[in-house]
C-alpha cells in the first residue's frame, strides 16, 4: 500500500513540474500571476514589469521614417528590430535612438537636403543641385574648406563656418554632440556623420559583395540640366549668373559677329568669323564628359554630353604651329585663361563646341563658343573663347589642373565616383533586387574597375571596366539583393588605368524592410 502511494506521489510531482515547465516555456516577459500561477523566483514579476516598461519605451523611440518630395521614404537610423538584434526579454532597447539619439545627430537631422539648403542660403553659394539627385554629404562640404588653394580664400576653415553659422543661429537648439561623437581612444571630438555607421546597431554586413553589374559610356546628361560652374570671379562670370536668374536668351547677333583667332607661336596667325569657320570647316558631333577640377568626392559638377563643334586640330594646322610649341592658352573676352600641354592635345580630341544637345549653346555654358578638351578638368573648357595662344614656354613653367591636389599628395577626386538617385536611409523591399546606379571618372586617366563594399570596408568585390576610354565617363549600375531585413551600407570606389583608388569610398546606406 504504502509503494502504491510513493508511486502515485511520484506521478503528482512529475505532472507537476510538466505543467509548470509548460508555463515557463511560453512567454516569459507575461507575469505568471496573469496565468493563476506561482512566481518561478521571487522578484520575477517585477522583473516582467521592468522588461514591459524597457519594450514600451524601445517602442516610443522606433526611428523617424519621413517621406521626401519625390514620394521616396526615407529612414536614416537603422532599426535594431529589423535586423532580428533583439528578441530576447530584457534586451528590447532603442539603443540607436535612445542611447545614441541618432535621429537628432548628424547634419540631415536638420537639414534633409543640404543641396536644398545651400541654394536658399542669402550669401550665394556654388550650386550643387543637378539632375542626378546626388544625396549631398558633409564630406562636399569638407572638400571644398579644407585645403583647396586658390578656390577658397581660408583654407581649413570648415569647423570655424560652420561653429559660427550655428551659434548665430536662433532657431539651432543642439550641442555639440548633435554634429560630433565622442572618440574615446584619445579624447577628440569626431562628426557623426563619419563614424556613425561604426556606432549604429542594426546594419546586416555581407562579405564579398556579390550582384550584378553593367556599365557604359553614353549615358548622357539630360539636356538642359549640364553642369557649369559660374562662380563669381572673373568679369564674364557675373554676366553668365545674371542671365542664368534672370532666364535671359541669346542675343543671335552674338553669334553671327563672334571672331575666333589663333596666334602666338604659329607661322599664320589669323583671325576670322564664327560662321565663316563653321561654313569652311568639318563639324563633328560627339559625347564627351566635362568634369570640374573642383567637383568633391561623389559631387554633381560632371556631365557627358552630345556636343558639335570645330576640330581644334583644323584650326592650328591652319595656323602652322612652329616647332617647339608645348602648350595653348584659350582665352575667353573677359581674359580668362587656363592652359593645355599640346601632348595633351596630341592624345585627346577638342573642339570649338557651338552646340550641345542639338542647340545653341545658353549663355550660361558660354555662349557661343566654348572650348572642349577631352580628359582635362572643366576650367580648361574655356567659355565665350575667342583667341587661341599659342605658346613655347618650358612645361615645368606652366601649371595644369589635373583633379583636385591633396595637401599631402594625390587627389581628392581622382578617380572620382558617385551614386546617383539613391538617398541616404532609403527604404527598399527586402528580397527585391535593387540597382543602384552612378558614375566614375577620373580626367585624363581611364578608369579600370569599379568596386563595392557591404560588410563596411573589410571586403571588396572588383568589376573590371577594361577597354573604356578617358574622354567620356562610366556609367555604371550595380543590383544587389537584400536577403534579410535591416539597414545595408554599401560602399563604392573606382580605380584608374595607373592603379589609383578612390581618396574615400562613397558611403550609402537604405533600409531593406
Amino acid at each position: 500500500m504504502k509503494k502504491k502511494i510513493i508511486i502515485l506521489l511520484v506521478l503528482l510531482c512529475i505532472i507537476i513540474a510538466l505543467g509548470l515547465g509548460a508555463c515557463l516555456s511560453s512567454d516569459s516577459r507575461e507575469p505568471l500571476q496573469n496565468l493563476g500561477m506561482y512566481e518561478p523566483y521571487p522578484g520575477y514579476n517585477q522583473m516582467q514589469e521592468r522588461f514591459e516598461k524597457q519594450a514600451n519605451i524601445a517602442m516610443a523611440h522606433t526611428p523617424r521614417v519621413m517621406t521626401l518630395k519625390k514620394g521616396i521614404q526615407v529612414q536614416r537610423t537603422p532599426s535594431e528590430y529589423d535586423a532580428g538584434v533583439y528578441h530576447t526579454p530584457g534586451n528590447q532597447i532603442a539603443y540607436n535612438t535612445y542611447f545614441l539619439n541618432a535621429d537628432n545627430r548628424g547634419c540631415t537631422a536638420c537639414h534633409v537636403n543640404l543641396n536644398d539648403l545651400l541654394s536658399g542660403m542669402a550669401y550665394v553659394h556654388p550650386d550643387l543641385r543637378s539632375a542626378y539627385d546626388i544625396d549631398m554629404s558633409v564630406d562636399q562640404c569638407l572638400s571644398c574648406h579644407t585645403y583647396s588653394p586658390g578656390y577658397v580664400t581660408d583654407m581649413y576653415a570648415f569647423g570655424s563656418i560652420i561653429h559660427g553659422l550655428h551659434s548665430a543661429s536662433r532657431n539651432y537648439t543642439g550641442d555639440c554632440m548633435s554634429c560630433h561623437d565622442g572618440y574615446v581612444q584619445d579624447g577628440s571630438l569626431r562628426l557623426w556623420d563619419h563614424v556613425k555607421y561604426e556606432r549604429l546597431r542594426g546594419i546586416v554586413d555581407v562579405p564579398d559583395a556579390a550582384g550584378e553589374f553593367s556599365f557604359n559610356q553614353d549615358t548622357l546628361t539630360v539636356h538642359g540640366t549640364e553642369f557649369s560652374f559660374d562662380w563669381l570671379y572673373y568679369d564674364n562670370d557675373y554676366m553668365r549668373y545674371a542671365a542664368r536668374i534672370s532666364n535671359a536668351e541669346e542675343d543671335p547677333r552674338i553669334f553671327d559677329e563672334w571672331k575666333i583667332s589663333v596666334s602666338g607661336h604659329v607661322e599664320e596667325p589669323f583671325t576670322m568669323s564664327l560662321v565663316d569657320l563653321i561654313k569652311e570647316a568639318p563639324s563633328i558631333t560627339t559625347t564627351m564628359t566635362i568634369h570640374c577640377t573642383l567637383n568633391p568626392l561623389g559631387g554633381s559638377y560632371i556631365s557627358n554630353c552630345e556636343v558639335k563643334g570645330v576640330p581644334l586640330k583644323y584650326l592650328l594646322d591652319k595656323a602652322k604651329v612652329k616647332q617647339g610649341a608645348t602648350a595653348i592658352y584659350p582665352t575667353s573676352t573677359d581674359g580668362f585663361t587656363i592652359p593645355t600641354y599640346i601632348s595633351h592635345l596630341d592624345k585627346f580630341d577638342s573642339y570649338l563646341v557651338y552646340e550641345i544637345g542639338g542647340e545653341r549653346l545658353s549663355t550660361v555654358l558660354g555662349y557661343p563658343l566654348q572650348i572642349w578638351i577631352a580628359g582635362a578638368a572643366a576650367s580648361s573648357f574655356v567659355k565665350q573663347v575667342t583667341d587661341i595662344n599659342v605658346v613655347n614656354n618650358p612645361k615645368e613653367d606652366i601649371y595644369i589642373y589635373k583633379g583636385w591636389e591633396k595637401e599631402e599628395g594625390g587627389y581628392f577626386n581622382k578617380p572620382n565616383v558617385a551614386v546617383l538617385y539613391t538617398q541616404e536611409g532609403q527604404i527598399i523591399e527586402v528580397g527585391k533586387p535593387y540597382t543602384l546606379v552612378g558614375y566614375a571618372d577620373a580626367f585624363e586617366l581611364a578608369i579600370t574597375a569599379v568596386e563595392f563594399s557591404l560588410d563596411r570596408g573589410i571586403t571588396w568585390t572588383s568589376y573590371s571596366t577594361n577597354g573604356t576610354t578617358a574622354d567620356r565617363w562610366i556609367y555604371w549600375n550595380f543590383t544587389f539583393t537584400p536577403e534579410t531585413p535591416g539597414a545595408y551600407v554599401i560602399q563604392t570606389r573606382a580605380v584608374c588605368e595607373d592603379g589609383t583608388v578612390s581618396d574615400r569610398p562613397v558611403t550609402t546606406m537604405v533600409n531593406a524592410k
